[in-house]
């Protein structure tokens, strides 16, 4: 998952694999790379919170997180019912079947 939104969230459709490329239909759109760059970002937060014993989360750290995830939230009720949020999510769960070799 995070590979392809680490690939979503540069917004820009040569990054991604050729079998969703062949989908995409341009531009990529802007609220579909605020919810992969959010993935990216928030994911990395939870991997330093539970494997790195040394990592602090200051209140505002926290707070920055959850307003992350509320503008993701806003950003996919724009984004749902585009063609483009559904090859993002048919790329999230085929990510494996749709890369070169897979």
């Amino acid at each position: 998952m995070k590979k392809v939104c680490e690939q979503f969230r540069r917004g820009n459709i040569n990054n991604l694999s050729p079998a969703t490329q062949a989908l995409i239909n341009p531009p990529l759109g802007n609220d579909l790379v605020i919810i992969a760059d959010a993935f990216v970002e928030l994911q990395e937060a939870r991997h330093a919170a539970d494997y790195d014993a040394s990592e602090f989360f200051t209140r505002p750290d926290v707070l920055a997180n959850i307003a992350l995830v509320d503008q993701a939230f806003d950003a996919w009720k724009k984004a749902r019912h585009t063609p483009n949020a559904n090859v993002f999510l048919a790329a999230l769960l085929l990510n494996k079947q749709w890369r070169p070799g897979g």
